[in-house]
């Protein structure tokens, strides 16, 4: 089951254009492709006539038309030609969803498309316009449950071994602060680890030559949004408070959208002030940022393969799982609310 009243990340805004895209999205397929004046367009990604992808077809206009036999269709998902015949039932149209472009993102409304709500419009991508700052983005296909990545992203403790090369050391898992917070429907998970060795990738670029005060501060949005900052600061300079000698950090925004019980489509955002010149450096940063997906992923997949051998197999929580188990509580209770409503 999903939260469908919610707008979700379909595509990066760079990759939707005039040759259609599909996706499928919460067990449903949507393509998406642009109007001649630029606009994103969603509509279901189904034919009538014999349901074949319309995503295979192409652009005629405004209108796409199936590659099979040659049915075109409006932005708004009605048929407006069928090849051979002048009339056109009523009934002859696709699914229309509510589509919005922020951000360099591409979000597409689930739920009723009368009703979109624009107050739930997700924000946690902003960084990616601000000036002054670099950024990258990543899409990965996860062949997962979409809830196994929203724990990985609230239990930063896994860093100490599947990253272990880049970001992670053995503190953040043994010698780790975690604070867990819950407001509403917000959560925020603050781990901190004081007077530590910095780890590979914060050696090298926030230049550190000494032990670090370190923190990895984790905010989770319903229904699968995230946003996460990293950073640290010399020791003993204030970091707690906001302030630090040697202050050096960055960001990532998750968007994590089901494409099936046991697939998710998966959108990583870097974003970081440009603290350097040196295009080299950044580069560099960049690639051990997109190797820690690429980790993730890897325990994703097994996870799921794992879990599909028996998915009724016992699970133990343990003490950093405070975050994960509220982020589940509170997905069940909207859906409650949904299935209520």
């Amino acid at each position: 089951m999903f939260l469908r009243n919610y707008w979700y990340l379909a595509a990066w805004a760079r990759d939707v254009g005039r040759d259609p895209l599909g996706r499928v999205m919460l067990g449903e397929p949507v393509v998406l492709f642009r109007k001649q004046d630029g606009t994103p367009v969603a509509l279901e990604d189904r034919c009538i006539h014999r349901r074949l992808p319309l995503s295979m077809g192409k652009m005629i206009g405004d209108e796409l038309q199936c590659h099979y036999h040659g049915l075109v269709f409006d932005c708004a998902g009605a048929c407006v030609k069928i090849p051979g015949q002048d009339r056109i039932p009523k009934s002859a149209r696709v699914k229309s969803y509510p589509v919005i472009e922020r951000n360099q993102c591409v979000f597409v409304w689930m739920g009723d498309p009368a009703k979109p709500d624009q107050s739930k419009i997700p924000t946690h991508f902003n960084l990616l316009d601000e000036e002054g700052w670099t950024s990258s983005l990543v899409y990965r296909p996860v062949q997962g449950h979409y809830e196994l990545i929203n724990d990985n992203l609230l239990d930063l403790s896994h860093l100490a071994t599947v990253h272990a090369s880049t970001v992670g050391t053995g503190h953040v898992a043994d010698f780790a602060d975690v604070e867990t917070e819950h407001k509403g429907q917000h959560i925020k998970v603050s781990r901190w680890t004081m007077d530590v060795p910095a780890a590979t990738t914060y050696q090298k670029f926030g230049d550190y030559d000494g032990n670090i005060d370190r923190w990895q501060v984790s905010e989770y949005f319903p229904p699968s949004y995230f946003r996460i900052n990293n950073g640290a600061a010399s020791v003993n300079t204030g970091a707690r408070e906001g302030k630090g000698e040697k202050r050096w950090d960055f960001w990532v925004s998750h968007g994590i959208t089901p494409e099936s019980e046991t697939s998710t489509h998966y959108f990583w955002a870097l974003a970081h002030r440009t603290w350097t010149n040196n295009q080299d450096d950044i580069e560099e940063f960049h690639r051990q940022c997109h190797h820690v997906v690429g980790e993730d992923l890897a325990v994703f997949d097994a996870q799921q393969a794992c879990i599909d051998l028996d998915p009724s197999a016992p699970t133990l929580d343990i003490r950093y799982d405070a975050g994960p188990m509220m982020a589940r509580r509170i997905i069940d209770e909207l859906l409650e609310a949904e299935a209520a409503g």
